[in-house]
């Protein structure tokens, strides 16, 4: 058994953290910041990622730490969580992402992982910190979430961005499981598509989401942000969608492509870090 007393200790001092944090967690400015995409388990990535902690003045984390290949997520969650408690400079920001949650775990291995590595018993501890996570952030003008762009069926039928502005972000829920409310979760959950203009049905499944050109237009006219910062999707590193607007960081090696980390100043130039699977890695400036 894995989780010791002190682990069980790191995981409720996380659970207090995120129940001081709204949702949306607003807004940030910072020199130097790097955002991490989906891990899945790759500790390797995260301790890099940890690696630039003293090097960064904000590290954000964007979510989905466990489930998939290789059953690490126990020991990658726990490191995040380990960076975050200790984090006496307040540099660390931990956002939840669709595999945070019961929907995903009982499909994709963290639930089986808890079972095996510490007991049944503790997998509740584990849904009550997901629960309390906060879901998104706005770093140096640019609006960082999970999956993307929200819609809602207004009452012609027709499927419109179910965020009005930044309060609309503030408002959101907390301690919501699944989560059930609909904005909640395709936050999580939706995708861009550069062919399309507004919202089509999504692969992923019910309740999930493609978002087009306009509605990222429309988001950013809307709320005053520079563009949005996701995971979530597959992609050799990352993955440029709506002209530049929308950026997807994707950190995991278990879709046997390049891991990515991505590098922001506060001048509003990017650069991109890869890591192979050898351990080697490389710094690209720029986004393309």
């Amino acid at each position: 058994m894995i989780l010791l007393e002190e682990r069980l200790d790191v995981v409720k001092h996380a659970i207090e953290i995120f129940k001081q944090q709204g949702s949306y967690i607003g807004e940030y400015n910072a020199e130097r910041v790097l955002f991490i995409g989906d891990t899945h388990g790759a500790t390797n990535v995260t301790d890099l990622a940890k690696y630039y902690y003293d090097k960064v003045d904000l590290l954000v984390f964007l979510g989905d730490y466990v489930d998939r290949q290789p059953p690490n997520g126990i020991e990658n969650l726990m490191s995040i969580l380990e960076l975050l408690v200790n984090d006496r400079d307040k540099k660390v920001i931990v956002l939840r992402g669709n595999h945070e949650s019961p929907l995903t775990n009982y499909y994709y291995g963290f639930y089986q992982e808890v079972k095996e590595k510490v007991g049944e018993e503790y997998y509740p501890v584990f849904v009550e910190l997901f629960s309390q996570m906060p879901v998104a952030v706005s770093v140096n003008g640019y609006f960082c979430t999970h999956g993307g762009l929200p819609g809602l069926y207004n009452a012609k039928g027709e499927m419109e961005l179910g965020i009005d502005n930044v309060d609309d972000l503030y408002r959101l829920p907390k301690g919501d499981i699944i989560p059930d409310d609909p904005i909640l979760f395709q936050l999580l959950w939706n995708d861009p598509n550069d062919s399309i203009d507004y919202f089509s049905l999504n692969r992923r499944g019910d309740g999930v989401f493609y978002f087009g050109r306009k509605i990222t237009e429309e988001f950013l006219t809307r709320t005053g942000f520079r563009g949005v910062i996701r995971a979530h999707e597959t992609a050799d590193g990352f993955k440029i969608d709506h002209n530049g607007k929308v950026i997807t960081v994707f950190s995991s090696i278990y879709h046997k492509q390049r891991a990515g980390l991505l590098f922001l100043n506060n001048m509003g130039e990017f650069s991109r870090i890869y890591i192979n699977h050898d351990g080697t890695s490389e710094i690209v400036q720029g986004l393309y």
